[in-house]
Order: structure tokens, then sequence, then C-alpha cells
């Protein structure tokens, strides 16, 4: 997500803020059309505060593991064919020993679709010829553990190509999403508030003034929380309120961020149906992001 996205949703989130105060959303209330539009603008920032969480996941944890799951493969291929080779040179069965003698040179430049059957191989002959390894210390385990690292290996083979794509399509889909919020502003909501010019002069006002784009100086955000629950999986529609008048909703991956809050002490409230409210304190620090993890309990 660039900067000026980050400002951009910034605005759309204070926007939303001040639609929501208590003291104004009475106003609105029972304006069906207007209401209608803002639970629209708040699906809109929820679709785009989830496309930033996919965008901003890390995806280089997804390629180590594939890494460590490969390399893990390689080492025990090449034990357990080690094993099969001894024991075939000791009884001289060339044609078993050249089928499972692979180097570990070989299996490290084999391509990602051929290690798991050079893999495949050497555990065939294994099961096939148990019995008479087991002298040789080749046991049931040390090949059950190798089929273990093959299947492993093969359902993390795309993971990290899946991971970018995912990314990238996020990254496409935020253009459109901005471009349907602001179309949804200025031609609905911006127009609609018109009816509280003269009524509600206080409402327009800072409503108005929450619709000004402020050039933040850096992406520094002053505030992340991810919500989870007790088995640890992410919880969206959080609907969390930062000190007393600072609205968020947790994304599909369970995170919030707020930014440009004051340096010191702070404090947020938040509530999901079937789960207990969670209230805390925390405290900001100039320059950087303050990061919580919270896991909310089943009522």
């Amino acid at each position: 997500m660039t900067k000026d996205q980050e400002d951009i949703l910034n605005m759309y989130q204070s926007t939303d803020d001040v639609l929501q105060k208590p003291e104004h959303a009475p106003i609105w209330a029972a304006n069906v059309p207007f209401d209608a539009a803002v639970t629209e603008l708040e699906g809109n920032i929820d679709k785009i505060e989830e496309q930033r969480d996919i965008q901003g996941e890390d995806t280089t944890g997804v390629t180590d593991d594939k890494q460590n799951k490969r390399k893990a493969l390689e080492d025990q291929t090449y034990t357990v064919g080690s094993i099969i080779v001894f024991y075939a040179s000791t009884v001289k069965n060339r044609k078993l020993l050249e089928k499972v003698n692979f180097t570990r040179t070989e299996l490290k430049e084999a391509r990602d679709n051929e290690l798991p059957g050079m893999s495949e191989q050497v555990h065939q002959e294994a099961v096939a010829n148990a019995a008479a390894v087991l002298p040789y210390g080749l046991t049931g385990a040390m090949t059950t553990d190798l089929d273990t690292a093959k299947n492993d290996f093969v359902d993390f083979i795309s993971k990290p190509r899946a991971a970018k794509v995912e990314t990238s399509a996020a990254t496409e889909q935020l253009p459109k999403l901005y471009t349907d919020t602001d179309t949804l502003l200025e031609e609905r909501i911006d127009k609609g508030m018109e009816l509280y010019r003269l009524s509600n002069s206080d409402f327009y006002t800072a409503y108005f003034n929450a619709r000004i784009i402020v050039n933040s100086p850096t992406l520094k955000r002053a505030l992340e929380i991810h919500f989870e629950d007790e088995n640890g999986s992410a919880l969206e529609h959080v609907k969390v309120l930062v000190n007393g008048s600072i609205n968020r909703r947790s994304s599909s991956l369970g995170n919030i961020r707020v930014q440009d809050l004051a340096e010191g002490a702070h404090s947020f409230t938040a509530s999901l149906p079937g789960y207990n409210p969670v209230s805390q304190n925390f405290n900001v620090i100039a320059g950087e992001t303050t990061k919580l993890q919270v896991a909310m309990v089943r009522v």
C-alpha cells in the first residue's frame, strides 16, 4: 500500500468516525438512503483493510518453510537411500543399488517436481526390502518419516507462488476499491450532507473537516491490534473504540490499525457478539508502532 493510499484510507476512517459519533448518528439514522450509503462506506473500508492485510503479509516465511521442508526431504532421502545401497552392494544386487543411489548433489539440484519422485522411489524400495535392511539400521520409523517428509514438501511446493499471486491480486484490487469509495462519498454521502448544513451545522462542519486528506509525514502507524479467539484463529468484525472516539472493525485477518495517535497513554474497548468485551490501556511512543495481540474469550 502506498503512502497516498494510507492517507486516503485514514480520511475514509476519520469520516466514518464523525458519522458514527453518538451525537451525530441519530441525526441521519432515519434517513434510509443515507444510512445505506454509510453502511456501504463501512463495507468498503473493511474491504480495503482486508486487501491491505493480504498485500502486507510477508511471504518470506512461506518460502523459508518450503526450503526447510525440501532440505529435510533431501537429507532423509539420502540417508535411507545410502542404507539401501549398503545392503544392495553387500548382496550384490546392482539393480536395486542403481535405483536408490542418488548423490547429495543430484538431490539438491533436482527440480521441485522431480525430488518427490526420487524420494518415492527410495521409499518404495525401503518398504519392499524392510526385513532385509533392518539389520543395516533402516527402521520402519525411518521409512515412515521419509514418506511424511515427502508429503509435507509436496504440500508446500506451490505455497510461495500462491502467496505472491494473492499479494499481487490484492494490489490490483485496491485502486478500484478507492475509486468506488471516492464516488460513494462524492456523489452520495457528500451530497446527502446538504440536508444538515443548516439544521445541524456542527455535524456538517465536522464531517467536511474529516473529508480533508492529511498528508502524513511517514507511513508509521501508531497502533496495530490483532484479535483472535482462544484457539488462535483470527476474529473479524470486532468493533473497536479507541479513546472513546475512533471506530474501527477488524479485518478478515483480525487486524485493526490507527494512525496519528499522540504520544502517551491511550485506551480501547473491543466487542464482538458471542465474546466477552475487552478493555485495555496502552502507550504510544513517538515514531513507533504499538503492536498488541488480544485473545477474546467466548461468553
